[in-house]
Parts: C-alpha cells; sequence; structure tokens
C-alpha cells in the first residue's frame, strides 16, 4: 500500500480535523451508515458499549487485587489459607499497597498514552480514523488480557506485574487515541456550528456508560464472582470494536491536485516526512502560549484526571476503607454519579447556556464570557464537593457526590473556552496541547492521592478525607486562575466568527 505525503501547511490539522468540508468522506458499501447524524449516534453507541466495558472492570478488579494482597499479607504473618473475609482486608498496609498500585497502574498507561497518542494521531490523520482506531483495540484487549491473566495466576506471576500491563498499549496508543480517533470521526463529519451539539451527544454516551457499569458490575460481583464482569468485558469489547465497520472511514479524501504526487514513496517515508512537519507544527504550536489567559486556561486541565480519578474507582477504596462498606455496595454509589453527571450535561448546563445568551435579556453574554462563567462557577462547585467527599459521615459524602457531579460541565467548559483564544485553523494543535496537560496530570494523579490516603490512615480522625483537601486545592487554584482570564481577544473573535458562520450554517449540515 502507498501513501502519498502530504506537507501540512497552517490550515492543516494536528490530530483532529477542522475541514473545509467536514462530510466528505471515502466510498461506502451499501449497508453503511452515511449521514452526519446517523455516524454521530454510531459513535455513541460504541461510546456507551467501549466505556461500560471499561467501567465493568473497576469494581472487580480493585476488589481481586484488594483479596491478593490481602492473601499476601496473612499468608506472610500467619500462614492462613482459603477464603478471607474482606473486613479482615481494610488494614492500612493492606489499603496502603492497594492505593499505590492502582494509583502506579494509571500512571503507567497514561505514559503509554502520553508517548505514543502524538505519533498515532498523525498516522490517524495519513491513513485514516478506522485502522488505527482497530489496531488501537487490539493493543487495549491484550493489555486487559495480560491484567486478567496476573489477577488470575497471581501465585505464579508477581502481582506487582499488573503495573506494566498497559506495555501493550504501545499498540495503537492506548484508550486516548481511541477516544481522539471516535471524536475525529464526530468533527470530520459534522460541520464546526454542529460539533458542540455532537459532542454533547458523545458526553452524555460516555456518561450513560459509567451509569451503566458500576451497576451491572456490583450487582455481578455480590450475586456471582469478581470474574464475570471481567469475562462480559471481554464479550462487548469487540462488540464496540465492530461497530466502526457500519460507517466508512471518515478521512476527507485528497484533492485532485493530491491524486498526481509521485506514488513511490512508501508508507513509512511518508508517514516519516509528515511526522518531520507536524512535530514542526506542535513546537510551533507552543508558541500560541504567548497569551497569559491561553496559558492560565491550558493550566487548568492539570486537575482534570486527578479529580476524575478521586470520584470514581479511589473513591472506592476510599469509601470501602473509611465506612467500612464492601467494595461491590460501594459500587452502587457511582450510579449516583451517573445520574447527576446526565443532569448536568442534558438539563443544567443548556439551560443556563441558554438563559445567559438570551436575548430577552439586558446583560447577554457573549459566547466566550458565558463558558468563562460557567466553567468558573462548575469549578466552584467541584471545590465544595470534593470537601464533601472527604467528610466524616455517609451523608455528607453522599451529598459530596451529588454536588461535586454538578462541576462535570467543567471539562467541555474548558475546552470550549480556549478555542475561544486560537484561530479555527489552531484548533487541533491546542487540543493536542490540552490532551498532552490532561496526560501529565494522570501521571501524578494515582501517585499523589495514594499518598495523601496513606497520610490520612497515619494521621486517623478526620484526616482520612486528606486525598480529598488535596483535590479542593487543585479545584479552588482552578476557580483563582479562571479570575485572571482576559477575554478581550476571546470575544472580539468570537463576534467576528458568529457574524461569519451565521448566514450559510443551516444550509450546509445537519443538526444532531
Amino acid at each position: 500500500m502507498t501513501v502519498v505525503s502530504k506537507a501540512p501547511g497552517e490550515a492543516t490539522p494536528l490530530l483532529t480535523g477542522s475541514r473545509q468540508n467536514p462530510q466528505r468522506t471515502t466510498s461506502a458499501w451499501k449497508f453503511q451508515v452515511t449521514s452526519p447524524r446517523g455516524i454521530t449516534i454510531i459513535v455513541a453507541f460504541a461510546f456507551v458499549i467501549l466505556g461500560s466495558g471499561g467501567t465493568l472492570v473497576i469494581v472487580p478488579t480493585t476488589r481481586i487485587l484488594e483479596d491478593v494482597l490481602c492473601h499476601r499479607f496473612y499468608d506472610t504473618l500467619d500462614g492462613r489459607n482459603g477464603a478471607i473475609d474482606e473486613k479482615l482486608c481494610k488494614r492500612d498496609e493492606i489499603q496502603s499497597e492497594l492505593a499505590y498500585l492502582t494509583g502506579l497502574i494509571a500512571s503507567v498507561e497514561a505514559a503509554v498514552g502520553f508517548a505514543f497518542a502524538f505519533p498515532y494521531g498523525i498516522l490517524a490523520d495519513k491513513i485514516g480514523r478506522k485502522p488505527i482506531f482497530l489496531l488501537t483495540m487490539v493493543g487495549v484487549m491484550l493489555a486487559m488480557l495480560a491484567n486478567f491473566a496476573v489477577l488470575r495466576f497471581w501465585r505464579t506471576i508477581p502481582i506487582h506485574l499488573i503495573i506494566y500491563t498497559s506495555i501493550f498499549e504501545v499498540i495503537g496508543g492506548g484508550t486516548p487515541v481511541t477516544t481522539s480517533v471516535l471524536y475525529s470521526i464526530v468533527a470530520d463529519v459534522n460541520l464546526p456550528a454542529n460539533r458542540a451539539s455532537a459532542f454533547s451527544v458523545i458526553a452524555l454516551a460516555t456518561f450513560a456508560a459509567n451509569l451503566i457499569g458500576p451497576v451491572l458490575a456490583s450487582r455481578l460481583v455480590q450475586t456471582v464472582s469478581p470474574w464475570v464482569p471481567l469475562c462480559t468485558t471481554l464479550v462487548l469489547l469487540p462488540i464496540g470494536t465492530a461497530l466502526i465497520f457500519i460507517i466508512p472511514e471518515t478521512l476527507p479524501t485528497k484533492s485532485e491536485a493530491e491524486e498526481d504526487l509521485p506514488q513511490e514513496q512508501s508508507i513509512i517515508s511518508s508517514v516519516t516526512s509528515h511526522l518531520q512537519h507536524t512535530l514542526a507544527q506542535l513546537f510551533e504550536s507552543f508558541t500560541m502560549l504567548k497569551s497569559t489567559s491561553l496559558a492560565i486556561i491550558l493550566f487548568t486541565f492539570l486537575q482534570f484526571m486527578p479529580s476524575v480519578l478521586g470520584i470514581t474507582q479511589f473513591f472506592l477504596q476510599y469509601f470501602s476503607k473509611r465506612f467500612g462498606w464492601p467494595l461491590a455496595q460501594t459500587g452502587y454509589l457511582l450510579s449516583i454519579r451517573g445520574i447527576a453527571s446526565v443532569f448536568t450535561l442534558l438539563v443544567a448546563l443548556p439551560g443556563l447556556s441558554k438563559l445567559l445568551m438570551s436575548p430577552r435579556l439586558p446583560f447577554r453574554f457573549t459566547a466566550a464570557r458565558k463558558d468563562l462563567l460557567l466553567a468558573q462557577c462548575s469549578a466552584a462547585v467541584a471545590t465544595l464537593g470534593v470537601i464533601l467527599l472527604g467528610g466524616p459521615s455517609i451523608s455528607i459524602v453522599l451529598m459530596g457526590i451529588l454536588v461535586a457531579t454538578l462541576g462535570d460541565g467543567l471539562a467541555p467548559l474548558t475546552r470550549a473556552l480556549i478555542a475561544a483564544f486560537v484561530d479555527p485553523q489552531h484548533t487541533s494543535r491546542i487540543y493536542t496541547l490540552v490532551g498532552m496537560v490532561e496526560a501529565i496530570g494522570a501521571m501524578f494523579a494515582g501517585p499523589s492521592l495514594a499518598y495523601f490516603f496513606t497520610k490520612g490512615m497515619e494521621w486517623k480522625g478526620l484526616w482520612l478525607g486528606l486525598p480529598y483537601l488535596w483535590l479542593a486545592c487543585l479545584s479552588g487554584l482552578v476557580v483563582i486562575a479562571f479570575g485572571f482570564v482576559n477575554l478581550e481577544s476571546a470575544v472580539q473573535k468570537a463576534f467576528v466568527e458568529e457574524e461569519i458562520v451565521r448566514p450559510g450554517s443551516r444550509g450546509e449540515g445537519e443538526n444532531v
């Protein structure tokens, strides 16, 4: 197979496409869905299935890891064999090791994504979305199989090798590439004016998966075995992957001028050339950070992954340890977050956005100012929520889940806000930097939470909530940082773009 090299220009997207004609795709088979709305819905279903598979493993993996560490501890202590009551596994020594182990697993996975997401993103822009998506899912499934093998044969295979099972995600780049490729498919087929609503559908699908997975996993762990949800995941991942065959390749086809270029270049030399040009673009994209406001907004993405981890996998262990609940029972609490997230994204944020931009109000906001206000409010609510999560009673923690989840709009609002500070042809570049910053945050998220959790167990009492005081500090810094954002240039650009897009936006695409 031969690929023609194309030197990217200023308008060439780095990872995801800001296309002049986003609905242009390669030829499709008869049974494939080709409309923008249809493709977006198929991708949303893929997010639901793959996301459910991903969240299905959280509760059982944590429980099996805890049980393994528990057996290792008591085998060394008194040679105890056979089943061990979960309550006996809540000792500080076991929980500290479990926290560091799960934290390091997340860090290694983030490091792999950080190192390989960029080159695989280039390949997705060069040879197509679908081949890279399929390659990525191969790596993800191999990593999952290796993970399960270590858990199953822990008496033969050292349990700490589970930290390195994410190395298999070098094949394809792992979950970050899966996510970015699916988002790229949605961006390819939707006009810029319609992408926000399309991305909202994807976000809703993601939170639906976060609702389904933990509930199903907890039920299966309670009634059958932790291994049942793990095996279910091995079935769901191929099904979700197969959905990619229902849609055509969405990478825009080459122009006639490109078709006339020589075809002698091999795929390796072509991609190498493309990599050199794209790396130059990446380094050039750092010059955008001369804008203080842009740099401040980019900095706020450091807290995203620590906050996500703190209210998902780490929360399971923390709540179970602090209040003595079985992990399977604690998993049901994650469904509260799923319901609240759907409310936040489907009702609260759209309603507030519509209100703030209503022409009936004398203080009508611009899009950028509206996004900044809502992002700052979301960060403030999230700060209050994580403080409550570290509270001393179950009722306070449950209230914290609800309050913290009302801040779930922070990530999409901040992504929309940062786009207001760059030209449309540079949007994908700034999102690449966003992904890199999030990956850095993910690398320190797990170990930092484990450190504060261990210190909290040492200091006892109210200090058990120390990890959430740490998260509150991060979210509080985001609230303060937003106060230094200057919207003057962003507001001017938003006004110009609004005037350009308005005349033909309805006739050129379809809303999702």
